[in-house]
């Protein structure tokens, strides 16, 4: 689960509304049955309560396409994607649920073949060390594996990932007066226009927050806010990294660290656009190590034991969060994109798990002022 956190995304709107306007409970709390609400804590200096954390972003890291693999014509709302070998909670102490097969290995959902593009260890984000189509390459098929091509139920996200009812495995939402359980982002979802202005042909600071880690790599992308929000018309404005990728604790004055992005432009959607790698390592996979090596100094507090559960003490990887740290990024501005509001689609396409992630915000594009 993950969502932008700046600019403020439509998907957050329910931050304005209790119980997530009161502050962040402690410890963060999992929706335990389908009428319990979701939390999406970020980083904020102005709030008190845990540890700093706001609860602003509303339930907008439950905003996705959930059932969604590389090959398949659609998502199916239900195949979360192999779990393997992950104790209380994988494939050796749980049995799958009964609507799917979650705890299934490598998982060609839709039958169809499809090749994955990104092969190399240094882009995959599990299993990096298995042979690349192998049996043990579990996470084949998942969304990262081809960055762009799964399909998605909508481009600014569902409501709990799927069609109601309700699923597992986080694919549920807190119905609210701004939207319900199904709902998609691009329909329901009301402009947000937080005073984000940028100028063409310079570069935009942007950020995400992880709550639940899944892997694989991100984009960012523009569509007029004048057209429908669709795959179609984001496809058409894919934004390019420009500058360090760096990793912020505290909120917008909090510290800071520049850290090495790594990226792909082969094998993409669009064609030759840019994705970047989710820089945060899980652990979930693998009690002893993370997933891949952290891009910041660990905490010492940094265990295996913690870093798996919702309390994470890492600075930079968990399988949570860790929920007051934001990835921020420069995205180049075309200098020829016509003046006016567009909507910025994040999508993130997880490698752990059948997901795409989506949230959708509201920017103003200005032409330079030369003097």
């Amino acid at each position: 689960h993950g969502a932008i956190v700046r600019p403020p995304p439509r998907n957050g709107i329910d931050g304005t509304l209790s119980p997530w306007r009161e502050g962040v409970p402690y410890p963060v709390p999992w929706p335990e049955g389908h009428n319990a609400s979701g939390w999406c804590p970020i980083a904020n200096h102005t709030t008190h309560g845990n540890k700093g954390l706001s609860g602003e972003n509303g339930q907008a890291c439950y905003w996705f396409s959930n059932g969604c693999s590389i090959g398949c014509p659609e998502c199916d709302g239900v195949t979360r994607g192999p779990i393997p070998v992950r104790g209380a909670h994988g494939c050796k102490g749980m049995a799958p649920h009964p609507e799917d097969d979650n705890c299934a290995r490598k998982m060609d959902v839709c039958n169809k073949g499809k090749k994955a593009t990104v092969c190399d260890s240094k882009l995959r984000t599990y299993n990096i060390d298995k042979e690349c189509g192998s049996e043990e390459d579990y996470y084949y098929y998942s969304p990262w594996r081809a960055p762009g091509s799964a399909p998605v139920f909508d481009s600014c996200g569902v409501a709990g990932g799927r069609p109601p009812p309700a699923g597992h495995f986080g694919a549920q939402y807190f119905n609210t007066t701004f939207a319900k359980q199904g709902d998609y982002g691009s329909h329901v979802l009301k402009p947000r226009f937080s005073g984000t202005v940028w100028v063409a042909g310079d570069a935009a600071e942007v950020s995400w927050a992880i709550y639940a880690n899944h892997g694989g790599g991100y984009q960012y992308r523009l569509c007029p806010s004048s057209s429908p929000l669709t795959e179609e018309c984001f496809f058409k404005r894919p934004l390019k990294f420009v500058g360090s990728q760096m990793l912020r604790w505290g909120g917008v004055h909090g510290e800071t660290l520049k850290v090495t992005g790594t990226y792909v432009s082969e094998g993409t959607l669009p064609e030759g656009s840019t994705w970047a790698k989710n820089p945060i390592p899980d652990w979930g996979s693998d009690s002893i190590a993370p997933s891949f090596a952290p891009p910041c100094k660990e905490s010492p507090n940094c265990t295996s034991t913690l870093a798996s559960g919702m309390d994470n003490r890492c600075r930079c990887s968990g399988e949570w969060g860790p929920y007051d740290m934001e990835i921020v990024d420069l995205l180049h501005v075309p200098a020829d994109l016509p003046p006016g509001n567009y909507v910025l689609g994040f999508r993130w396409d997880c490698e752990e798990s059948n997901q795409v992630w989506a949230s959708c915000a509201d920017v103003t594009v200005v032409a330079p002022t030369y003097v």
